[in-house]
């Protein structure tokens, strides 16, 4: 796949019609940021209204989808602010696909990080791991965890680092096998577990192209990652207001930079991997032979 060309016509498609599908993605970005602001609190009752908040906004991404291919369908005139919020409107139909995506990818994830656990026991058996993971979870401090971590033994520095980066990857390789499964609950209603499975048969032989294609974007998010992380050290002295600032002014930059071209991108990636595998062939779902 010609990840050039993906791009050069997601910029084609922004040149038409762009002012209100980055209308639309400002809001998103704006929608998904209100989550963070009940991170803050770390007793139970905190944690548990944390987690019926992110529950209610777990098909707000589904925005970023339904807007993306209507623009790379050439549905552009039918774009309205509505379409930020068809997370909340289609919530029902879309609930249950979004959770299972969210679990399946847990536990793979969890399975995962428990084998690398055991690889690397060895090396991080002389970690009082337990206190450190309570530390990262109640004040996110990392710089603290990895200085106590480089005092006790640099070697253990580096398989840590070694093993944050592995994890990384293995969560990348398995979120891109499920990348589909939004695009196909849109465009073809798969839902659940079907959708899931349909996903990881129809990414098989791309993950290498979907890879790429991120990549081709890392310097954007690393940029503003560390726009994000300088902001916030500027902030400190407002702990939660100049968390959520710095998080409103990166998201404000990505979304007048790398982030309309970055969902299309996906959006047309979908699209032409759907052509060879169903409308290419007159059929859907039925034959697991296609490309």
């Amino acid at each position: 796949m010609n990840i050039r060309k993906i791009k050069e016509r997601a910029n084609q498609l922004l040149s038409v019609d762009k002012q209100q599908y980055i209308r639309i993605l400002m809001i998103l970005v704006l929608l998904e940021l209100i989550p963070t602001l009940f991170t803050t609190g770390h007793d139970i009752l905190s944690r548990i209204i944390y987690i019926i908040i992110s529950l209610a906004f777990i098909a707000v991404s589904h925005g970023y989808v339904v807007s993306s291919l209507k623009m790379v369908r050439n549905q552009s005139s039918l774009l309205s602010d509505d379409d930020a919020l068809v997370g909340f409107k289609r919530f029902k139909g879309l609930f249950s696909t979004y959770l299972l995506n969210n679990i399946v990818l847990f536990f793979i994830t969890f399975a995962a990080m428990f084998i690398l656990m055991m690889i690397f026991g060895a090396f991080l058996s002389g970690i009082q791991l337990d206190s450190f993971a309570n530390e990262i979870s109640l004040s996110g401090n990392y710089t603290q965890v990895l200085l106590s971590i480089f005092s006790q033994s640099p070697s253990l520095l580096a398989a840590f680092i070694l093993f944050y980066m592995l994890m990384i990857v293995i969560v990348f390789v398995i979120s891109s096998y499920l990348f589909a499964v939004p695009y196909l609950l849109e465009r073809y209603q798969m839902t659940n577990l079907m959708a899931i499975k349909e996903s990881y048969r129809f990414m098989k032989g791309h993950i290498f192209d979907y890879i790429k294609l991120n990549l081709s974007f890392l310097g954007w998010i690393l940029g503003l990652m560390i726009i994000q992380m300088g902001l916030n050290r500027l902030l400190m002295f407002l702990p939660i207001l100049g968390a959520l600032i710095s998080a409103i002014i990166t998201g404000i930059i990505g979304v007048y930079t790398y982030l309309p071209r970055y969902q299309l991108s996906k959006a047309i990636f979908f699209e032409e991997l759907a052509y060879y595998r169903y409308d290419h062939h007159q059929t859907y779902g039925g034959d697991e032979n296609h490309v």
